[in-house]
C-alpha cells in the first residue's frame, strides 16, 4: 500500500508533464531532439522493440497451418540379368499442411506473452527517450557551470595577480615582509594550477554532451548563458498516481504478465497436443509433362501426442517459468519502493538544497565586502597578508559554492521530473 500523500511535503497539484520547457532554455530543447534521433543507446532499444515486433508475429504464426511446396525428381539405372542397361526417371510435385490445434490455449498464451513484452519493450522505449532527455539536459547545465566556473577561476588568478603585485610593490619600498612576498606568489600558482584544472573540467562536461548527442567528443562546444534559477513550486501529485505514470514501472508490470503468460504456456506443453497433416500433389515420368500428369495422390491424417517420458525436462521447464514469476514479481515490488524513494528524497533535497543555496547567496555578499575591506587593511597596515589570503578563499570558495548549488537545484529538479514520470516535448 502507499500514503495518500508524500511523507516529506510536495505540492499535491497535478504534475507538470511538458517539464522541458521549464527551464526556458531554447538551445536545450534543440540538443535534447537532436539526442533523440542520433544516440546510439535509443537506437539499441528501438532495435530492441522491433525485435519484440516480430516475435509476436511469429507467435502468432504458429497458431495457423503451415503450406510447403516441394518438386523432386529422381533418375535410377540398373542393369538386368543379361547385362542390359535401363534407365528410369520420374518426377513429383506436392503441397504439403500442417495444423497444431490449440487443445488447451498453449500456443495463444505464448503469443499472449509476446504481446505483453512487447507492450513492455515499448514502455522500455519511453524509459530510454526520458533518461536520454534527463542525461542531454544535465549534462547541458554541467557545461553551463564548468563555464562559470572557469570564468570564476579566472578572476581569482587576476585578485590574486593584482595582490601579488601590490605586495611585491609594498616590498620594494620596504613596506612588506619577505613571507608575504612568498605567500602571494604561492597564492598565484595554486590559482594557476586550479584554472588549468578547471579547464579540463570545462573540455570533460562538454565531451560529456556531445557523447549524448552522438557527437565526436573532442571538447569543443559553444554553450552561452548562465545556469537559470526556478523558484516555483514542483507539483508532485499523488503517490498512488506514480504507479500509472512512470513508465518504468508499467514496464515491470507488463513484464511480471508476460511471465506469468510464459508460465500458462510450460503448463499446458504437459497435456496432449493434436495435430493434422495432409499432402496432396501429382507425379510424373517427364518433368515437362508435371503438371498435365493425371497420376495425382493426396493423404490426411490426425494424431493426438501425450508427453509421456522426457527425464522431467517439461516439468522442469514449467518450474523454472514458475521462478522467473517469483523474480519479476519481486523485481516488480522493488522498483515500486524504489521510485516511492526516489520522489521523497528528491522532494526533500530539494528543500535542503534551498536553504543552502539562500545561505551561500548571503555568504557570498559578506565574504566579498569582507575581501575588499582585508585588502584595504592590510595596505593601511591594520591586518597580516594571511587574513587577506583567507578572505580571498572565502569570497571565490562562496561565489564557486553558489553556482554548484544552483546546478544541484537543476539537477535534482530533473531528477524529480524524472522520478515523477513527467513527460517532455521537443517537437521530435
Amino acid at each position: 500500500s502507499c500514503p495518500s500523500t508524500w511523507s516529506r511535503g510536495g505540492d499535491q497539484g497535478s504534475v507538470e508533464l511538458t517539464w522541458l520547457e521549464r527551464f526556458e532554455q531554447p538551445p536545450l530543447s534543440a540538443l535534447v531532439e537532436e539526442a533523440l534521433v542520433n544516440n546510439y543507446s535509443l537506437a539499441q532499444e528501438q532495435a530492441r522493440l522491433y525485435q519484440a515486433e516480430q516475435a509476436v508475429i511469429i507467435t502468432r504464426a504458429n497458431r495457423f497451418p503451415t503450406l510447403d511446396v516441394s518438386i523432386n525428381g529422381s533418375r535410377r539405372g540398373s542393369e538386368d540379368a543379361l547385362g542390359a542397361n535401363t534407365t528410369s526417371q520420374s518426377f513429383d510435385a506436392a503441397v504439403d499442411g500442417r495444423w497444431d490445434a490449440d487443445l488447451w490455449g498453449r500456443l495463444n498464451k505464448q503469443q499472449q506473452a509476446a504481446q505483453l513484452e512487447l507492450e513492455a519493450q515499448r514502455a522500455g522505449l519511453q524509459v530510454a527517450e526520458r533518461n536520454l532527455a534527463a542525461q542531454a539536459a544535465g549534462a547541458f547545465f554541467n557545461v553551463m557551470q564548468a563555464k562559470q566556473l572557469l570564468a570564476v577561476a579566472r578572476r581569482r588568478l587576476e585578485i590574486s595577480d593584482e595582490s601579488r603585485d601590490i605586495v611585491a610593490s609594498g616590498y620594494r619600498q620596504g613596506l612588506n615582509s619577505a613571507l608575504d612576498l612568498y605567500l602571494a606568489r604561492n597564492q598565484v600558482e595554486r590559482d594557476q594550477a586550479g584554472l588549468a584544472q578547471q579547464e579540463q573540467t570545462y573540455t570533460e562536461a562538454v565531451a560529456d554532451l556531445q557523447l549524448a548527442l552522438a557527437r565526436y567528443p573532442d571538447g569543443r562546444m559553444e554553450i552561452d548563458g548562465e545556469l537559470p534559477v526556478i523558484n516555483d513550486p514542483l507539483p508532485a501529485g499523488l503517490p498512488s498516481e506514480l504507479l500509472t505514470r512512470r513508465p518504468d514501472i508499467q514496464e515491470a508490470w507488463l513484464n511480471l504478465l508476460a511471465a506469468d503468460a510464459d508460465l500458462a504456456s510450460s503448463h499446458k506443453a504437459r497435456f496432449p497436443s493434436l495435430s493434422l497433416v495432409g499432402s496432396t500433389g501429382i507425379t510424373s515420368l517427364e518433368f515437362s509433362d508435371l503438371l498435365d500428369s493425371d497420376n495425382s495422390f493426396w493423404s490426411l491424417a490426425g494424431g493426438i501426442t501425450q508427453p509421456l517420458f522426457n527425464a522431467g525436462r517439461l516439468r522442469a521447464l514449467e518450474d523454472q517459468a514458475a521462478a522467473r514469476v517469483q523474480l519479476v514479481e519481486q523485481q516488480y515490488l522493488q522498483l515500486v519502493y524504489r521510485a516511492f524513494a526516489d520522489v521523497e528524497n528528491a522532494i526533500s533535497r530539494a528543500t535542503s538544497l534551498q536553504q543552502r543555496y539562500e545561505s551561500f547567496l548571503d555568504a557570498e555578499t559578506n565574504s566579498r565586502a569582507a575581501l575588499e575591506l582585508a585588502l584595504e587593511q592590510y595596505q593601511r597596515g591594520l591586518v597580516s597578508y594571511t587574513t587577506v589570503l583567507e578572505s580571498q578563499r572565502q569570497a571565490f570558495d562562496a561565489e564557486s559554492t553558489v553556482v554548484q548549488l544552483r546546478n544541484q537545484l537543476l539537477q535534482n529538479r530533473i531528477s524529480l521530473y524524472l522520478s515523477l514520470g513527467g513527460e517532455f516535448s521537443t517537437g521530435y
